[in-house]
Formats: C-alpha cells, structure tokens, sequence
C-alpha cells in the first residue's frame, strides 16, 4: 500500500531542485522515496548526490520574466547605457 505525501517549499527552490535532479536521471518523488528509505535504514540523514549544474546558471520564472521585462525596456528605448548609469551614480 503506499501513501500520498505532500509538502510546502518555495516554488524558486523546487524548480532549481527538479532541474538539479533531472540532471541526475530522477524526479522528485523518486528522490524522496530513496532519501526515506536510507534514513530509515540507517536511522541517520544520509547521502550525497551532486548534479553538474551549477545553481547560479539556473533561470526560475520570475528570472525569466524579469529578463522578458528589461529586454522589452531596452527594445523600447527605456534603458540607459552602462556609462549613463556611472555617471549618473557619480562613479
């Protein structure tokens, strides 16, 4: 018999894990029940398993949107250029 589990995290959080755990060959629901069967083996929090991916090159949604809002802005001429920016800042 199995049960349903479910679990709040941030949604950030769960895109940058199930994109780390694809990269590894898993999903997050196998990646749990594993985490579970090990700790209930060993009675301790066990394994280390790292993915290639760097966490820093992953782009969430609101990435992806923020990106899509600063491209429109600069397609429309609403950006100012990085020497703008420094001499406005006084630097």
């Amino acid at each position: 018999m199995t049960s349903v589990v479910q679990f709040r995290m941030d949604s950030n959080d769960k895109e940058m894990l199930e994109a780390m755990l694809k990269d590894m060959g898993l999903d997050l629901g196998t990646a749990f029940r594993m985490f579970a069967a090990k700790v209930i083996k060993t009675g301790e929090i066990p394994f280390s398993i790292s993915s290639n991916i760097d966490p820093d090159t992953i782009w969430t949604k609101e990435d992806e949107k923020a990106y899509k809002k600063a491209l429109k802005e600069l397609e429309n001429g609403e950006s100012i250029s990085h020497e703008e920016l420094k001499r406005k800042l006084g630097i």
